[in-house]
């Protein structure tokens, strides 16, 4: 039986840092894109429509203030993912796989969408998108859930292809 090379676990490790990072970048860029195309470019809903109102002048300062917070937040979430995807880079000696990275962001992607979906739209009802009545809610939670399954296609390609370009399968 062979040993495995000394440096493959460690190589593995570095790749799941990468995969990780790119995942996390992923969920922040979703919810920047989110925040900055649904609640101020065509003001569909604001973060906390659904408890504070937009038709009032105090209700949408509010909505807007939580809006910014969030966009921070969310570029909060990509900076720590791209300096986990960065370190993974700097820590391996041959360059990071495309495709399993690509497929980890966008799972991360439509990760975001599955929780702004069922934790912000329906457990805590901070806001529906479009209408107040969440009947975009269930088409919004399969299109999410299809970034996820794309995004898996794409990582379980890219590391299948990984697997099977090293010499014992490692």
């Amino acid at each position: 039986m062979s040993q495995p090379h000394p440096n493959s676990r460690r190589e593995r490790s570095i790749s799941r840092r990468g995969v990780v990072g790119a995942g996390v970048f992923g969920f922040g860029f979703s919810g920047l894109v989110d925040v900055l195309v649904l609640h101020h470019v065509l003001q569909w809903h604001h973060l906390l429509s659904g408890v504070y109102p937009m038709d009032t002048l105090s209700g949408l300062r509010t909505n807007v203030f939580a809006d910014g917070l969030f966009s921070l937040g969310m570029l909060v979430v990509m900076a720590v993912g791209a300096g986990l995807l960065w370190r993974a880079e700097r820590l391996t000696s041959t360059p990071l796989r495309i495709r399993p990275l690509a497929g980890a962001a966008v799972i991360g992607l439509g990760v975001f969408d599955v929780f702004d979906a069922v934790v912000d739209h329906a457990l805590l009802g901070l806001h529906q998108p479009l209408s107040q009545g969440g009947q975009y809610n269930p088409h919004w939670l399969v299109v999410s859930l299809l970034f996820v399954g794309a995004g898996y296609y794409v990582y379980r390609t890219g590391t299948a292809e990984s697997d099977a370009s090293t010499p014992d399968g490692d």
